[in-house]
């Protein structure tokens, strides 16, 4: 039996979603978060959050009413993504927060990957690898 898998993103520019198709051959339950009230995050055994990071290091308005959601995710394996600018102090900081949050439900972290704005052709390939190894993708 295969497990069930999800990826929950925010994608206001396209810099997150143009990672989306990586997860689309891998069996991924998708989710804009933009269009949700809350997710029932049980059935899944891999939740892997895609956001982007804006002004000091926050996660977008919509993750704050998933916030409930979100802390009650226990005993996951979980994965995290998404872009931001590194002339902020806080590069990528919704992850970091999204992480902390994720932390206090024995929750594993089996990456984080952060890159600069839209993702280039290097981006591309490193985050296939990170899917590859920890998700066994193709």
């Amino acid at each position: 039996m295969t497990s069930k898998k999800l990826l929950v993103y925010y994608s206001m520019t396209g810099n997150t979603k143009a990672m989306i198709p990586f997860f689309e051959n891998l069996s991924f339950d998708l989710i804009d978060i933009r269009k949700v009230d809350s997710i029932d995050f049980e059935p899944y055994e891999f939740i892997v959050f895609g956001t982007s990071t804006w002004g000091r290091g926050l996660p977008p308005k919509p993750f704050f009413k998933l916030r409930e959601d979100i802390v009650n995710i226990k005993g996951k394996s979980i994965g995290l993504f998404g872009s931001g600018r590194s002339e902020y102090e806080y590069f990528c900081g919704a992850l970091d927060l999204l992480e902390e949050l994720l932390q206090g439900g024995h929750n594993k972290i089996a990456f984080k990957y952060k890159y600069e704005g839209y993702p280039r052709d290097s981006d591309f390939i490193k985050f296939k690898t990170i899917l590859e190894n920890t998700i066994g993708g193709n």
